[in-house]
């Protein structure tokens, strides 16, 4: 195996795992030192807030690129601009509803890719069952479905092998080599998502209206129709039509 990463089931895969937080796991574990660009834990997180603008470490398609690390931001995916069929910019290699030209979002240099109308962050532990079987058999067939019609993913990896144990770049690397994950994956040691998860019980979702980077929904557990139905409701609706 080419990275040791112990995977432990949880006894219900049916809503989510529970850990006990005060495990004393993570002592000893070869943390690595925050990103520099990444911004502080500061502002308010939850839903019915503005989504901070937190940057993190991660990989931007692990089927592509799992060993050099990006920077992500959530706000690479600000799209105020969806839908708005006023907005005329002056040149079109300005218009904001579209990943600029060399964006590690836009892999061909000849064309702009549009910028999603709708952001999924799911957050996840490698000792969670749940958040194995949701990566293993839920989302890269949901992304496949999703991202045409205006939707994007991003994974974050809280805790590793046991609650408490810290992730670090080769348990990312590892899980998105698992998993086959195709949308950014990243990891976070200053937990400046920690107010939408709680720390002993994973996975954890929230949805992001992308006009606005306004946190339309938080769930503990494995997302259900409703949410997903959501998440939908911020996508081209001809677009889910057809598929």
């Amino acid at each position: 195996m080419k990275y040791a990463v112990l995977v432990v089931l949880a006894a219900s895969f049916a809503v989510g795992c529970n850990g006990d937080p005060s495990a004393d796991n993570g002592k000893g574990i070869d943390q690595p030192a925050d990103c520099p660009e990444c911004a502080a834990a500061s502002g308010t997180v939850g839903q019915g807030a503005i989504l901070p603008d937190f940057s993190f470490q991660g990989f931007v398609d692990g089927n592509l690129q799992h060993t050099t690390l990006s920077t992500i931001g959530l706000w690479d995916f600000y799209n105020p601009h969806a839908g708005d069929p006023t907005y005329q910019p002056a040149d079109p290699k300005d218009d904001d509803r579209l990943f600029p030209v060399g964006s590690p979002y836009n892999p061909d240099p000849t064309t702009q890719t549009p910028k999603p109308t709708a952001l999924l962050i799911d957050i996840a532990s490698v000792w969670c069952g749940p958040c194995n079987e949701e990566a293993r058999n839920t989302l890269n067939g949901l992304y496949a479905k999703y991202k045409p019609c205006g939707g994007e993913f991003v994974f974050q990896l809280a805790e590793g092998s046991a609650p408490g144990v810290a992730v670090t770049e080769q348990t990312l690397q590892a899980w998105v080599s698992m998993y086959h994950v195709t949308y950014p994956a990243t990891w976070d040691p200053a937990k400046q998502l920690f107010p939408l998860y709680s720390a002993d019980s994973f996975p954890d979702s929230a949805i992001v209206d992308t006009r606005s980077m306004l946190v339309v929904d938080v769930i503990s557990g494995v997302p259900d129709t409703t949410f997903w139905s959501k998440y939908e409701s911020l996508l081209d609706p001809t677009c889910l039509a057809g598929k």
